[in-house]
């Protein structure tokens, strides 16, 4: 969320960044040990899922739906707009040299065909291997997604098993499998919505018809869908062919080559609550089939015994000696998660022997459930990948590993390796696309991958080219102005909230997770080049996963920050003091963190402030903290994600939510006209999805725009009526909008996709349309505020002299303009800034007046240095 003046999210100043990236474990990794919960990467799912266990997926695939059909009919024009929203098109703003989260790999043995599927972006094709990559999968709503795999008997058939199965929670379920028979360009769904998180797909060598699924099922609940599931008809109908218990599901497959009738899964104990994480038990193995999948056995000899220290298990196949088979195990005693051993079969899974000697066991982290995939040399048999967090290879056997990560990213997710040429080696992971055609060193990036995972956004107020944000995975990003070109500032792990000061360029707020750890919102003064942390916080604090910070649009000396209390600088957050108690419901719930999760300064009135928490709960001070007052009710019990105060009016502040409705009246935007004493929900014809920030439209304070889980939404009317924002963007999770004021330019920052820009001056201004009413109609100005020239629009319902005359706020007439007689219709105007003398007009508000013999309109203008 970003902060800039005079509206919140207007912009933010000129910067120089030396590129940066890191190898293997030079990246410091967010804490996801077994701590006791809730967990810092369930926020995701806790905040979607309060005041509930669960997110409710039919009601997160109803509005998938729901917004499907609304981008369908955005061609329809909403009343009162002279032309569709839908002609404005988003461009996409990068990065896309950063990348993201890739989960699977695969490619066209000796061809130049790739494809990625990525955490929380979808589906990608290449054409000229890795180099460059295209969306193929962006209308069906499925952007999470877990496994790839070509049928081995007709390279265009692709399968795509959506709902990631590595155990975070910053993505939603998936909706089963889909089949494309054209290497992408058109799909057919194939059922299995309910196994929700799909590890691996399997398709028999000798029957194309014969596929196998790898089903984890859902993150939060137990439940009969998990299982492997085959197909015997194409995926026309599904068996499930194995079933350990509700709590343990099936996280790989891999089929022999010489002898397609054996089969190998690996199950995965794993169960999930909003404080409680077990991924091991005695669940965890590895079963055979020798009869294409009819019956299971589960094997032992050699094998670790079943037990609470056995974790994830990942399986690799020697193509060119099919009766080796490779078993990453790692173990399961919280909170180590560490590598357990590298086991290996040489007579077809009867016996097996722990093989590694060094190397292997410390490469995970601290982690080791997040990691599900082990290569192995189609034509050496002795050559093995094991994936952690680093990337070890071993050419003895898996005896010893070496760490071959080289300046690929850290968290290895998914690896090819080309049957007909083994030097030529795909790898994905938590920092995007990575290709090596020296056997797994030398790795080269793919610059060409949009796919970050954004928390927050931020405009540069002096310079709308300028672009900020804190990620999933790739710490705090920025950029000039280039998509492709956007580089990494203050690397401290995942990087959350932005913000540069609106008066001096220089200066720039970032943090990383817990609010940088409890220590608050740190400060440059040298456009990120080094950054300091503040003094004064103190004593014990709860921080949210991604903890709000704002600054006073009218005074940048101010700043808020939330843990369980706010915190003020008048330093221009050199330090702080708190100046409130605890807003929560302390203690915090199983479901929350017990934390602010909103925080808002009124543009209007510096002295009127908001804070939401993530238990539901909204404050308001009007005397610039010293005393605060609960404005809750009214409000649903729901995760609070934004505070918006109107720019114009102190009386008007906006709220949204996180969550979904069951079968109750909750909603997720509510509007209050006194400072939060009542509010009316205007959520209207929204899908029932979360949302996650509102922005007022500094030229015409009823336009909103409204980021979801589902997209961006506007309204012209106060949500009498909501629809999709412009065309091109896609169904993704935006976490955060900030709108440069000047250059009408507003960007959504999505966790999936990157970030987006829509240039909103071609979006027809708020005049009434046919038929005007009786005298005029007078747009709002644009842009509001301005440095320079303000162009309206002019409406009259028939031929008449107009007189148009700006006056200051003082009601001093500051200029005439000499309009004259016009016909009736639509008449553009334009101020540019000048008062009678020619002279520049100050900063400040003013109040354009047209008027004719029979009516009048007015509109308040603001100037800005």
């Amino acid at each position: 969320m970003s902060l800039p003046v005079p509206v919140r999210h207007l912009a933010f100043a000129a910067l120089t960044v030396t590129a940066v990236w890191w190898g293997a474990g030079d990246a410091p990794r967010s804490a996801q040990r077994d701590q006791g919960g809730p967990y810092p990467s369930d926020w995701f799912g806790l905040s979607r899922a309060y005041p509930f266990e669960n997110i409710p997926q039919g009601a997160f695939r109803a509005a998938v739906g729901r917004a499907i059909v609304d981008r369908a009919a955005a061609a329809r024009p909403p009343a009162g707009l002279a032309t569709t929203s839908g002609t404005l098109t988003w461009a996409n703003a990068g990065p896309y040299n950063i990348g993201g989260r890739v989960t699977a790999v695969v490619a066209i043995p000796g061809g130049a065909t790739a494809y990625l599927a990525s955490a929380n972006g979808g589906v990608f094709k290449s054409v000229n291997s890795g180099v460059n990559w295209t969306p193929i999968f962006d209308d069906y709503g499925a952007f999470s997604v877990g496994a790839l795999a070509l049928d081995p008997s007709d390279a265009n058939v692709l399968y795509v098993g959506t709902g990631e199965s590595n155990s975070s929670l910053d993505s939603y379920d998936g909706n089963g499998l889909y089949r494309s028979p054209d290497g992408g360009q058109s799909w057919q769904h194939l059922g299995l919505a309910a196994t929700a998180r799909i590890g691996r797909v399997a398709v028999d060598p000798s029957d194309p018809n014969r596929i196998f699924v790898a089903a984890m099922g859902r993150q939060f609940s137990t439940g009969p869908d998990r299982g492997l599931y085959r197909s015997e008809d194409g995926g026309a109908t599904w068996t499930r062919v194995l079933f350990v218990n509700d709590s343990t599901g099936v996280t790989d497959v891999v089929i022999s080559p010489a002898h397609p009738e054996t089969v190998f899964c690996a199950t995965w104990e794993r169960v999930r609550r909003p404080t409680y994480r077990r991924a091991h038990g005695p669940g965890c193995g590895i079963w055979r089939s020798v009869d294409s999948g009819s019956t299971w056995t589960r094997l032992q000899t050699g094998l670790p015994a079943p037990s609470d220290n056995v974790g994830r298990i990942a399986l690799g196949i020697a193509a060119s000696r099919p009766s080796t088979v490779y078993a990453q195990i790692t173990t399961g005693a919280s909170p180590s998660y560490v590598g357990l051993g590298m086991y290996r079969t040489l007579d077809g899974g009867d016996t097996w022997a722990r093989r590694d000697v060094s190397g292997y066991t410390g490469g995970f982290g601290g982690f080791a459930w997040y990691f599900g995939d082990v290569a192995v040399d189609p034509t050496d048999p002795e050559k093995v990948f094991a994936q952690g967090q680093i990337l070890m290879r071993s050419t003895d056997g898996g005896a010893h590993f070496s760490n071959v990560t080289g300046a690929a990213h850290v968290d290895q997710h998914g690896m090819w390796i080309d049957p007909a040429n083994p030097q030529r080696v795909f790898l994905g992971n938590d920092g995007g696309f990575f290709w090596s055609n020296t056997g797994g060193t030398g790795w080269q990036k793919s610059y060409d991958l949009p796919i970050s995972q954004f928390y927050g956004g931020a405009i540069d107020p002096s310079n709308p080219l300028r672009l900020l944000g804190g990620t999933q995975d790739n710490s705090n990003l920025t950029t000039a102005g280039s998509p492709v070109a956007w580089s990494l500032f203050w690397v401290q792990a995942d990087g959350f909230q932005c913000l540069v000061d609106h008066t001096n360029p220089n200066v720039w707020f970032a943090e990383y997770q817990f609010c940088s750890n409890g220590l608050g919102p740190h400060r440059s003064t040298n456009s990120g080049g080094s950054f300091s942390a503040p003094t004064g916080i103190s004593g014990s604090n709860r921080f949210n996963w991604n903890t709000p910070f704002v600054m006073d649009p009218s005074d940048h000396d101010v700043l808020l920050v939330g843990s369980q209390k706010v915190w003020k600088s008048t330093n221009n957050g050199q330090s702080y003091g708190a100046v409130s108690g605890d807003l929560t419901t302390n203690p915090p719930s199983e479901l929350t963190y017990g934390t602010i999760s909103a925080l808002e300064i009124s543009p209007a009135d510096s002295r009127v402030y908001y804070a939401g928490t993530d238990d539901g709960r909204v404050w308001r001070s009007t005397d610039a903290g010293g005393s605060w007052t609960d404005v809750s009710a009214g409000l649903p019990v729901r995760y609070v994600t934004r505070l918006t105060a109107d720019p114009y009016d102190p009386q008007t502040v906006y709220v949204t939510h996180s969550g979904f409705t069951l079968d109750e009246p909750a909603a997720h935007v509510h509007r209050s006209p006194d400072q939060g004493a009542s509010w009316v929900s205007i959520s209207g014809n929204l899908p029932d999805a979360p949302a996650n920030d509102l922005l007022v439209d500094p030229a015409d304070p009823q336009t909103l725009y409204l980021a979801t889980d589902v997209g961006v939404y506007a309204t012209r009317n106060l949500g009498a009526g909501w629809f999709p924002l412009g065309q091109g963007l896609p169904l993704q999770t935006v976490f955060d909008l900030s709108l440069h004021a000047g250059s009408r330019t507003l960007v959504a920052a999505t966790h999936g996709r990157s970030q987006w820009k829509l240039d909103l001056g071609a979006l027809p201004v708020a005049v009434e349309t046919s038929p005007p009413p009786p005298g005029l109609a007078l747009s709002e100005g644009l842009p509001n505020p301005s440095r320079g020239e303000v162009r309206l629009w002019l409406e009259l319902s028939r031929a008449s002299v107009v007189r148009i005359e700006v006056y200051d706020a003082m009601g001093r007439r500051v200029r005439s303009l000499d309009v004259g007689r016009l016909d009736a219709g639509r008449h553009a105007l334009a101020w540019n800034g000048l008062d009678d003398r020619g002279r520049s007009a100050a900063a400040g508000v003013y109040f354009l007046r047209a008027a004719t013999n029979r009516a009048e309109a007015t509109r308040r203008l603001v100037r800005i240095e």
